[in-house]
């Protein structure tokens, strides 16, 4: 009997402490992190302010270019990523375009959906040479500091300089005639050939995440209106990486949440407990200074690369290689007599053996099965498209990169600004060839030869 007494009064105990220890745990806690909370917020306000708290550049510059997707009232979608800045919309046309009139830190987007500074006119000033850049988020320039950084600016200046440098000293250039002695004939063949005098602008037309399928549709429907005097498309991963009976992309899986309100719901609740979590102090001062948060970290909410986004089934992949070719064919017919190049994207793979440190974690995080898989796609488009396309022919940028051995990338397709000023120079002399003008023929020599 004495010894039952003592089990029950040690079992009463026990509970008693396990319940005291339960109760610890759960005012405890609470308490200890709002005491940390109020701690972090002084120190942080007698510190300097806010503002120290706010993500490295490179974090906050992938924040702007992330999206931030909107129904037609301009109401965000529960339960999709909302931290982004860059704001787009279902549309039954394009799949989903870019709001016109947004601008952030680091990006101006004008009313017409262009990344420009601003409109463009539906008719061209007396002079002007229109090209348009099409793609998707390599040709947009995402992670580019500010719009003159994205390449189409870029360009623009390059083409603007070259007219510049061929009024101000024509001698180091083609004459506009051909000169009728032999000896100057021979030094006029060593100079460079004048290009088409006239105001270049070069529009950027590029929307991230954009396929074939979303260019073409932009093409026909809001480019096209702009008479251009030439078109740049440069794209290609996102063919290769989506379904071949996707058509075109559209942004967020809104019709499957849809369908399926209870998983919509928790996912809302989820994304709004995130917010809370990382509007705290605590955790502001902790993703800055003790565990700083990286660019990869960051778009594994928004943009994933993974290999199986790349299909191993050779028919499914010559059948989105196929769907490509396709629509760049409908480009060129829309587009009729309008000189086009179609320029296939770097790819961080294409640089080969030449990886600085940031990229060989790229690639190293990509893993070997999308390597083998991505560089069997980017072979197979090469030439699939060579077989098919007499004009325009395919220019590949796939290696574009791999005698370089600075930092190119910042993620698969993303460059760094030292890569995109490379990019911009070889487009630049690609489309030199467009706008060439050759030397007339002296009268006396005979035949015009005028171009």
């Amino acid at each position: 009997m004495r010894r039952t007494r003592y089990s029950s009064s040690w079992q009463t105990k026990r509970k008693s402490w396990l319940r005291n220890i339960l109760l610890l745990i759960l005012i405890g806690i609470p308490v200890l992190i709002c005491s940390a909370e109020l701690i972090a917020r002084g120190a942080v306000l007698a510190t300097g302010g806010t503002n120290q708290l706010t993500p490295n550049k490179t974090v906050a510059i992938a924040q702007s270019y992330a999206f931030k997707l909107q129904d037609a009232n301009g109401n965000n979608y529960p339960g999709l990523p909302d931290a982004g800045q860059l704001q787009v919309r279902r549309s039954p046309i394009f799949g989903y375009e870019l709001l016109p009139n947004q601008k952030s830190e680091y990006w101006q987007i004008n009313d017409q959906g262009f990344r420009q500074d601003s409109s463009v006119p539906i008719d061209k000033p007396a002079g002007e040479i229109r090209l348009f850049l099409l793609g998707n988020s390599t040709a947009f320039t995402n992670m580019a500091e500010k719009n003159p950084k994205a390449l189409a600016f870029k360009i623009e200046k390059l083409l603007n300089d070259r007219v510049r440098t061929q009024s101000a000293s024509p001698e180091k250039f083609k004459p506009k005639e051909t000169p009728y002695f032999a000896d100057q004939i021979e030094a006029m063949q060593a100079l460079p050939p004048r290009i088409r005098d006239g105001s270049y602008r070069v529009i950027a037309a590029a929307v991230p995440g954009y396929t074939s399928g979303n260019e073409l549709s932009l093409l026909a429907h809001r480019v096209m209106a702009y008479s251009p005097n030439a078109l740049i498309v440069l794209d290609g991963y996102e063919d290769l990486r989506s379904p071949s009976n996707q058509l075109a992309n559209e942004i967020g899986n809104v019709d499957q949440m849809l369908r399926d309100p209870i998983a919509q719901y928790r996912q809302y609740q989820s994304q709004q407990f995130n917010n809370w979590l990382n509007s705290l102090y605590l955790v502001k001062a902790w993703q800055k200074w003790v565990s700083p948060a990286s660019i990869n970290s960051f778009n594994s909410d928004y943009q994933i690369f993974s290999a199986e986004q790349l299909s191993k089934d050779p028919q499914e992949l010559q059948k989105r290689v196929d769907r490509y070719a396709y629509n760049v064919l409908q480009m060129t017919k829309i587009a009729s007599n309008i000189p086009t190049m179609l320029v296939l994207q770097p790819e961080i793979t294409g640089k080969e053996k030449s990886f600085t440190k940031e990229e060989d974690g790229i690639i190293k995080s990509l893993g070997q099965e999308y390597r083998d898989r991505i560089a069997e796609a980017y072979q197979v488009t090469e030439k699939t498209l060579n077989s098919k396309l007499t004009n325009p022919k395919l220019i590949n940028f796939y290696r574009l990169f791999q005698d370089n051995k600075q930092q190119a990338f910042i993620d698969p397709i993303h460059l760094t600004e030292a890569a995109n000023d490379i990019v911009a120079q070889k487009l630049y002399e690609n489309i030199e060839r467009l706008f060439v003008v050759q030397p007339a023929t002296n009268p006396l020599l005979g035949e015009n030869i005028v171009r």
